[in-house]
């Protein structure tokens, strides 16, 4: 029987546990494992927890919601497009992070954008298209649609920069159709500038964050292999432009209606323009990851973050099964 204790003033009962989920079956599998077993090491001595690797895009059997909140690290599909959070609220779970609709939202990047755009915050122009369609738009057509010469695609419903390509010409275009595999695509102007991202806790930006790296764009090696890119935290952008990334942060988390955390991501022209990029509803959480280290810039340890991140959630928890 697990052990009841108090944590700032919160008491939780005997048999009471956070149960750290991580895996299942998406293209992001492997961050997620990294995330939850690095989350889990943090948490393992402030709250009754345990891990679960999934194996199965399912709920593990034999849970009971009045004794377990859960805490979803799945990045990617069925983690982020709301399958999860709708199996959750089924069974009666309270969870940490945002719900079946926000996470359906932001999952869809050609959606969010439309939303956020409707709170004027600023967005690149983009194109959506199938890629199983039998005849895939020419790269003279989505050029004249974005008002750009080279193009920047990747999948409208997945992360982690995974199959993202720059096309420069119509040869490099027609190679890339070549390679990728079905689903939805978006396609916006290729714009050369600085990544930056914003981590939220609670709706509140924590503190503002640049990712340096030497390659064309941020790549999946860029932002998981240790020491490929930089993180500049707070980034040296000066302070009218991180209170305005700020601002624009906290108002994509509102519009979104996120919930407890999400990470906004940006792009800064050299001209000072900023342009929203997307909201990850599940921010990753192990040694290289962007969200823990925006907690640091902020003045708050990665195991200060997840109990700050956690409490409330147990307050939910508390108040449905008193």
């Amino acid at each position: 029987m697990l052990l009841g204790k108090f944590l700032g003033g919160l008491h939780l009962n005997a048999n009471y546990e956070v149960l750290i989920l991580s895996g299942a079956i998406s293209s992001e599998r492997e961050i997620s494992l990294r995330s939850g077993r690095h989350a889990h090491q943090l948490i393992a001595n402030l709250f009754p927890s345990r891990l679960i690797e999934l194996e199965v895009n399912g709920l593990p059997p034999g849970l009971d919601p009045r004794h377990t909140v859960i805490f979803p690290l799945i990045h990617g599909e069925f983690g982020e497009d709301g399958r999860l959070q709708a199996l959750l609220d089924r069974d009666g779970f309270v969870y940490v992070g945002s719900g079946k609709d926000s996470m359906e939202l932001t999952i869809n990047k050609a959606r969010t954008k439309e939303r956020i755009a409707g709170g004027d915050i600023p967005t690149l122009p983009h194109f959506i298209f199938t890629a199983t369609e039998k005849e895939k738009p020419s790269f003279e057509e989505i050029c004249e649609t974005v008002g750009a010469s080279e193009l920047f695609l990747k999948p409208n419903d997945r992360g982690s920069s995974i199959q993202c390509y720059s096309c420069g010409d119509k040869d490099s275009w027609t190679r890339t159709l070549e390679q990728i595999e079905g689903g939805r695509w978006i396609v916006e102007p290729f714009c050369r500038g600085r990544d930056i991202t914003v981590a939220l806790l609670h709706g509140k930006a924590l503190s503002v964050l640049e990712i340096s790296y030497t390659e064309d764009f941020l790549s999946y090696e860029a932002k998981y292999v240790a020491g490929a890119a930089e993180h500049l935290c707070p980034a040296p952008i000066g302070g009218e432009l991180t209170a305005r990334l700020r601002n624009y942060a906290e108002r994509a988390f509102s519009l979104c209606d996120c919930r407890d955390w999400a990470r906004v991501d940006f792009l800064l022209r050299p001209d000072g323009a900023i342009f929203f990029l997307e909201v990850n509803g599940i921010p990753g959480f192990m040694e290289t990851s962007f969200f823990p280290d925006c907690a640091v810039g902020a003045g708050i340890s990665p195991v200060e973050c997840l109990q700050k991140l956690i409490h409330p959630v147990l307050e939910r928890q508390r108040y449905r099964y008193p």
